[in-house]
């Protein structure tokens, strides 16, 4: 939980761009709900050497001050 945790966690479990691969997404729709909130679907494909792991996604974002940021993510 929280943005160091999981920066902490993606450097130790993906040290290598081998172990990182390349992520690609695709099947963007975005539906701005209004001048402060979007939501976004799409698909997630990872490539690397040893597998492709791929899925779906839904984000929710919500501008601020300083620009637009994910406050919701739900990915399988």
């Amino acid at each position: 939980r929280g943005w160091k945790p999981t920066l902490d966690r993606y450097k130790k479990n993906y040290n290598s761009r081998e172990k990182m691969g390349f992520l690609k997404f695709s099947d963007l729709e975005i539906d701005v709900l209004s001048k402060t909130s979007a939501v976004v679907l799409g698909s997630w494909s990872l490539i690397r050497s040893n597998d492709n792991p791929h899925g779906k996604f839904t984000l929710i974002f919500k501008k601020f001050g300083d620009g637009w940021k994910i406050v919701h993510d739900h990915t399988s």
